[in-house]
């Protein structure tokens, strides 16, 4: 039994096939000529570079750039509008501090100009106004009662309000629909 483990085939090989040695016993004296084979050779270059083809660009994807574009146009137009109306208001503020101070400075100019007491005493010293005479003081006897009357609203009944309102509501309707 040592023996048969230690036995060795002899396989011929061709390639990576091997034959069994019973199939195709060598020959005595003739050799074996085996294929030429030669190495690979290894180009040594550069990779190749892929060349994308072509595209077309997306009508979908102009039209949202372009809406992104007119949504910042108006954006940027509403801020200029924002500022402009902030420097009104700010102007139209400072105006109307001047016109109140303006108005008040009038006011009392106009109470001094119609001051009755200094309109007197400027017609008096001229002469253009006299004190009136007896003769021309016209007096006015109002001792008779006045003739005015007051009467009393009657009480309003809550039930009589109630059925009022809905009479009225339930007529409304009706004119509604006719």
């Amino acid at each position: 039994m040592a023996t048969a483990a230690t036995k060795r085939h002899d396989y011929r090989v061709y390639g990576n096939v091997a034959y069994d040695p019973a199939y195709a016993p060598e020959r005595e004296g003739e050799e074996r000529v085996e294929p030429l084979i030669r190495p690979r050779e290894r180009v040594v270059g550069r990779e190749r570079v892929r060349v994308r083809a072509a595209g077309y660009v997306a009508p979908t994807a102009v039209i949202g750039f372009l809406a992104v574009a007119a949504l910042a146009v108006l954006i940027l137009m509403s801020y200029v509008q924002l500022t402009d109306s902030a420097n009104q208001i700010v102007r139209l503020r400072r105006e109307a501090d001047a016109l109140a101070t303006e108005h008040t400075d009038l006011m009392t100019q106009y109470e001094l100009a119609f001051d009755l007491k200094t309109v007197e005493e400027q017609m008096t010293a001229t002469g253009k106004m006299v004190q009136p005479g007896a003769g021309q003081i016209v007096s006015l006897n109002l001792s008779e009662p006045d003739s005015a009357k007051l009467y009393d609203e009657p009480k309003a009944n809550p039930l009589g309000e109630l059925w009022g309102s809905f009479t009225e509501a339930v007529a409304n309707i009706g004119a509604f629909f006719r």
